[in-house]
């Protein structure tokens, strides 16, 4: 995350540069006044926040479960994400969004199906696990700072 979060900044701000309307900021509402321009610095920086810290909870996820129930977590942000812009910033809410919401829904629920009706039969046992990769039931995670106690040991 420390080195490759500045190189997405750099690249963002260059695209941004390119590509963005920079000239049509004088006629927005979000930045007229001193107010609102301080509110809407305000606003990125919370979501600046929130990003930062929905990309380090994921990757304490994924260390500690699956990537892919990480992945559907993912999922089922973007379709919160899509439900707030459609509700609070009044977008289109187009067949497309539709669409992609029932997939979504129908997605998360067979996941959770899936993962109760494994949950229900009982787990596998270590012998049909071993050699499947992603079955790996026994993987244990290991904390670097006690690797560090055990390397200075007595």
């Amino acid at each position: 995350m420390s080195y490759v979060t500045p190189v997405m900044t750099l690249s963002t701000a260059v695209l941004s540069l390119i590509f963005d309307p920079w000239h049509e900021f004088r006629h927005t509402n979000y930045f007229d006044t001193s107010w609102h321009i301080a509110r809407s610095c305000f606003l990125m920086l919370f979501g600046g926040t929130l990003a930062f810290f929905m990309v380090l909870t994921e990757y304490i996820l994924v260390s500690i479960t699956s990537a892919v129930t990480v992945t559907i977590a993912g999922v089922v942000k973007e379709a919160v994400t899509i439900l707030v812009a459609v509700f609070y910033f009044h977008d289109d809410f187009t067949w497309m969004k539709g669409f992609g919401l029932m997939t979504i829904m129908f997605g998360v629920s067979l996941f959770n199906w899936y993962k109760y009706d494994k949950i229900h039969k009982g787990s596998t046992s270590e012998d049909e696990t071993a050699g499947s990769p992603l079955g790996n039931a026994g993987t244990k995670y290991v904390i670097l700072e006690e690797m560090e106690d055990q390397d200075h040991g007595p």
